[in-house]
């Protein structure tokens, strides 16, 4: 049996789903094969080399993943792309079709099931979609990282990073960035990390400062101290709930302030939700219904 993945990725959202997807998909590439379709060819490279997804293909818009997965099969979904017809549709496709939210106020609809960290009632996997590497031990030789996001189009890092410049972080690259970032921002950071190098400078980090909720969560994972960095209003329910310091808005004082005295988050949360578990509950869903 095969299980088809969809995950939106682009130069202006990131890789957000694509990371939290991947999570999922390396766990059900044990037992199935697993066929993981993203946006664009460069994120599903990426989902490859990076995340260890086996199987990944771009195929530029996500009605096209009817061209790749025939009428009946099962479908696991993290989007925010489709209007209501279109999801009604998808579900009436699918056999079997999984849709991943982060948003509380989402609910399923009839015929999904819901993968949230939120408990929707009814047909919702309560989970956290972290890979479960980050919870390996790991030694951490970073002192302070900085990942700004894949994402940087209005070009806010460059303006951001004369400001933390005396704080001493190093930089993680975020995938989408572009070509010259490095060379404007370079001076002001100890280190500049590769995209490449994701899993293993989040892991090797003391603290990390981010605008990424899911990387605040599998720093989380990974015992680092979080900062979380908001000036676009996303949505941050499940950072709250894991107590993640959250600050409202790029202030390098509130953030040296916030240094020294920042413990790292509580990561019960996540192992009580990890993803070994939601892929536990997704297979025996899907083999109930064959």
């Amino acid at each position: 049996m095969t299980i088809y993945f969809y995950a939106y990725s682009d130069n202006r959202k990131g890789l957000e789903s694509v990371r939290r997807s991947a999570a999922l998909a390396k766990e059900l590439q044990k037992e199935f094969e697993v066929y993981f379709m993203t946006t664009e060819f460069r994120s599903a490279t990426y989902a490859k080399r990076v995340l260890g997804v086996k199987k990944a293909v771009g195929i530029e818009d996500f009605r096209n993943s009817a061209n790749i997965a025939p009428r009946g099969s099962v479908l696991i979904y993290d989007s925010q792309e489709h209007n209501e017809t279109i999801h009604q549709e998808m579900i009436e496709y699918f056999k079997t079709f999984f849709r991943i939210t982060y948003n509380p106020n989402d609910k399923p609809k009839k015929g999904e099931y819901l993968i949230s960290p939120y408990p929707l009632g009814e047909n919702c996997i309560e989970s956290i979609l972290v890979d479960m590497e980050f919870f390996k031990p790991s030694k951490k030789e970073i002192e302070r990282t900085l990942f700004f996001g894949d994402s940087d189009y209005e070009r806010e890092l460059e303006k951001f990073a004369p400001a933390i410049a005396d704080l001493n972080f190093s930089l993680l690259e975020g995938f989408y960035f572009f070509v010259d970032v490095e060379e404007k921002v370079k001076n002001y950071f100890v280190e500049v990390y590769p995209s490449e190098e994701y899993i293993e400078v989040i892991k090797s980090s003391k603290l990390l400062l981010t605008t990424s909720l899911q990387t605040a969560l599998e720093a989380t994972a990974s015992g680092d101290k979080v900062l979380f960095l908001d000036n676009k209003g996303k949505e941050k329910k499940i950072l709250e709930n894991i107590g993640i310091k959250i600050l409202d808005f790029f202030s390098p004082l509130k953030i040296k302030q916030e240094l020294d005295q920042i413990q790292p988050p509580d990561p019960s949360l996540l192992i009580t939700k990890n993803v070994e578990k939601t892929a536990k509950i997704v297979k025996e869903l899907i083999k109930s219904e064959t």
